[in-house]
């Protein structure tokens, strides 16, 4: 499959959720389709900061869009901050673990910016928060190699399981549906490599667009 074949299943799966948690939140399948947005997401934030030539200009892009989707977020949730407050720090704990590396060749340092992100994103309480983060950290150490991009990301969906026992047992139905999204990483496994159909600009606008479409169907058109 394309990067843009695999966008489009990552918008029709979060399309699903957002949907489902809004209009049905008692038909918990479409919850469970939403599941595999995040892994495909991160996936391509980890090749998107391998891939692009400056890396402060993707920092620079998606955070105006971050800052374009969130009152159209909170507008329909009232609560969290949108999902690429998120992505936005895995690419910068990635960026500035690199600059670490590079600059001082201390590699356990990088731990450093990776606590770091997770800290900011349970602190802003961003969609998926530290784990969207550990996705983009797990899925770029992967590099495209099939077998890590299946094993890498497993200890977050471990966090999913045990973040229950904190939260209570009322949470274990949802954190449990958490364990949809490895199918996401199977779907990985088909990437081609190619990129499809250049559709840069397209997923950044889709975000915060149908974040508003359905706001509108839910209080003006229902």
């Amino acid at each position: 499959m394309s990067a843009f074949v695999l966008k489009i299943i990552a918008i029709i799966a979060m399309v699903c959720d957002h949907a489902g948690a809004v209009f049905f939140p008692s038909v918990l399948w479409l919850r469970a389709v939403g599941r595999l947005t995040m892994p495909i997401m991160a996936y391509f934030a980890a090749v998107g900061f391998r891939k692009t030539r400056s890396v402060p200009k993707y920092l620079l892009r998606l955070g105006i869009f971050a800052l374009i989707s969130e009152p159209c977020y909170y507008l329909l949730f009232e609560e969290h901050s949108n999902v690429i407050i998120t992505i936005f720090l895995g690419v910068a704990a990635l960026y500035t673990a690199d600059i670490i590396k590079k600059k001082w060749d201390k590699r356990f340092l990088v731990v450093i910016p990776y606590i770091t992100a997770c800290i900011i994103a349970v602190f802003l309480n961003s969609d998926w928060s530290y784990a969207g983060v550990l996705f983009i950290i797990a899925l770029y150490y992967a590099n495209g190699n099939r077998v890590k991009t299946l094993l890498y990301p497993l200890p977050v969906y471990l966090l999913f399981m045990l973040d229950f026992l904190t939260k209570g047992i009322e949470y274990f139905t949802l954190n449990l549906l958490q364990l949809t999204g490895i199918a996401a990483l199977f779907i990985l496994c088909l990437y081609s490599g190619k990129k499809g159909p250049g559709l840069k600009y397209f997923f950044y606008i889709f975000y915060p667009l149908h974040l508003m479409i359905i706001y509108l169907i839910k209080y003006y058109a229902i």
